[in-house]
Parts: C-alpha cells; structure tokens; sequence
C-alpha cells in the first residue's frame, strides 16, 4: 500500500501532448481511504524542469529525489497493476504546504 508523502517510481506511458511521459518519480497526495475504497491513489509527477511556476513545489533539500512536484498535473493511478517501486516518504511539514497547493487549484473563482 502507497501512503500519502510517499515518492513512487512508475512508468505510465503512453502519455500524450504536455502529460509527464517515461518512467519517473510520482508523489502520492491522497489519504489512504482512497485507496481503500477504490484501489487507485492520486499523485503529482516530479519533474527536473527549470520553470518556476506557481504549481510547482521544490523537492526539500534532504530528499532523495530532486527536482519539483507539478501540483498542477494530478493523475489517479491503479499503481499495483503497473508495478512501481518505492523510493522515499516526505515529512508532513513539505506535504502540509504541498496540499495547500493543491487545494487552491480547486478553489473557486
């Protein structure tokens, strides 16, 4: 079971247009009912890209993984039939302001 904070590795190809493509780093944002009950989790992408944008959340100096989460591009996962490899967990502190992010893609106008 993938818990929310946790860095995945995943190939989700074939991918399409600006989607992120290859095998890469996924952040898993949702709670752990999610899973639960529907066996997909939410996740953002990480990306190595030099564009700062507001979306984008630099990875936290102690991490393993480099670059910046894409809070802008969420996709939900069936992980388990893909197969993935976990790589790290991040600490609330950094999954805290990562989902204050998220939720103002959400907010309204």
């Amino acid at each position: 079971m993938v818990v929310q904070g946790q860095i995945i590795k995943i190939n989700l190809d074939p991918k399409k247009g600006h989607e992120q493509k290859g095998y890469r780093p996924y952040l898993c944002l949702s709670h752990q009912l999610v899973e639960k009950y529907s066996n997909v989790a939410v996740f953002a992408p990480i990306s190595n890209t030099d564009r700062d944008y507001p979306f984008y959340k630099p990875m936290p100096d102690n991490s393993i993984t480099t670059g910046k989460v894409l809070l802008d591009q969420l996709v939900t996962i069936d992980y388990k039939s893909r197969g993935f490899n976990n790589v790290e967990t991040l600490d609330d502190i950094f999954m805290d302001e990562a989902l204050s992010i998220v939720k103002t893609i959400f907010q309204k106008n």
